[in-house]
């Protein structure tokens, strides 16, 4: 393992200057140009920079590490398959420093500004704790099992989960485990995607491979509650799991069971409230005001009533596997695994436009005052800013 390095050192420790350079703007794609009309926001390309080694990249490549802005300090975060965790400057895409670990990055990072960290999980099961200016690490813990979904802090906690279905508190100023919680994994299941960690007041929320919702205590990880959102009497081994981290809204929980649709859960008991069976396959959940959007893998955007399921508007396209939707500025940024970033107009779900469909978006983009960055498949990591409009 090797620690931290800055962007001052002997350019021998870092790839060769033709990989890592910015490398001006891309080029606009076909949907990008089909798109892009005046008097519309839309994305503008401002730098890129290739993060991922070619000569290392292995096939089929997919990097599903999203990113977090650091605005007090200018600095964006993102971290790769290949194991290495990067701080560049958010203005201009220079390396300040990077980590290299042998397990690989495929979780997005979280940024605690008290006590001063920013925080990822790898494949191999640790928890890791960076100071942001330099990239030393404050503190590790082994969870176990690989961290692949974003973890999530309250008051002084951080809270995490694992691929096998592991729930974490860790005290953020130490790193030291408060509790843990953890639901055994069935025999046979593979997870599609792992649901993150909704903290909503005292309580914890998250979603496991079989299709089980559980509400825990923040406070102990005792179990409250759990209900099961799979398909009923089957047979055949299916994708149940809850891959898209619940929402809440006004005391009804949001959740997506992939293979049985769409659900409403009253917050307090785990009572159902809705079901949409049609709306199965949602990886991706975001609030919209009162209302919920769901993006739907294969099929596109819907926005939902909270109160009864109800769709408000669904807009259809040859859509890919999605993560949340971020709503920016009456806009809606959306990574898509085929297609890239899209972005919506929020109050009617039109599609204004498809930025850099060159390659497909697996993670989370970082979206902070107009500004978008995205890790995509190829390991080029791209920054827009909102223009026009």
């Amino acid at each position: 393992m090797s620690g931290p390095f800055h962007s001052l050192v002997t350019a021998a420790v870092l790839l060769a200057a033709g990989l890592l350079g910015c490398v001006g703007v891309p080029p606009p794609s076909a949907l990008e140009e089909r798109l892009d009309f005046p008097g519309v926001r839309v994305l503008q390309p401002q730098w890129r920079r290739q993060v991922i080694d070619p000569e290392r990249r292995e096939y089929r490549p997919i990097e599903r590490s999203g990113a977090v802005f650091d605005p007090s300090r200018g600095l964006v975060f993102v971290g790769t398959s290949q194991g290495r965790f990067w701080a560049l400057e958010s203005g201009t895409g220079e390396v300040v420093w990077a980590y290299d670990e042998p397990d690989g990055f495929h979780s997005a990072p979280l940024l605690v500004e008290d006590p001063g960290l920013v925080v990822a999980g790898n494949d191999g099961g640790e928890l890791l704790a960076f100071a942001p200016e330099t990239g030393a690490v404050r503190w590790r813990v082994d969870l176990g099992g690989p961290v692949r979904s974003g973890a999530s802090y309250r008051d002084g906690v951080v809270y995490a989960r694992t691929a096998t279905q592991r729930v974490f508190a860790i005290e953020a100023l130490s790193g030291r485990e408060l509790w843990s919680f953890e639901r055994p994994l069935p025999e046979g299941y593979v997870s599609g995607s792992e649901s993150g960690v909704l903290v909503s007041g005292n309580r914890v929320y998250t979603g496991f491979v079989d299709g089980t919702l559980a509400a825990l205590s923040g406070v102990t990880g005792e179990k409250l509650w759990d209900v099961n959102l799979a398909t009923e009497g089957h047979d055949e081994l299916v994708l149940d799991d809850v891959c898209a981290t619940p929402v809440e809204v006004d005391g009804t929980l949001v959740v997506s069971s992939y293979d049985n649709g769409l659900f409403g859960i009253d917050a307090v008991e785990g009572g159902q409230r809705w079901q949409r069976a049609d709306l199965t396959h949602a990886c991706g959940l975001a609030v919209l005001e009162q209302d919920v959007l769901a993006a739907v893998a294969g099929t596109g955007l819907a926005r939902v009533d909270v109160v009864d399921g109800a769709v408000v508007w669904m807009r259809r396209y040859p859509a890919g596997t999605q993560r949340d939707p971020i709503v920016h500025r009456g806009l809606i940024v959306l990574a898509d695994d085929i297609h890239g970033l899209l972005l919506f107009e929020a109050l009617t779900g039109q599609l204004l436009q498809g930025a850099w469909a060159g390659a497909g978006v697996a993670g989370r983009p970082a979206v902070l005052d107009g500004r978008v960055a995205v890790l995509d498949n190829s390991g080029e990591f791209l920054s827009y800013v909102l223009a026009g409009g």
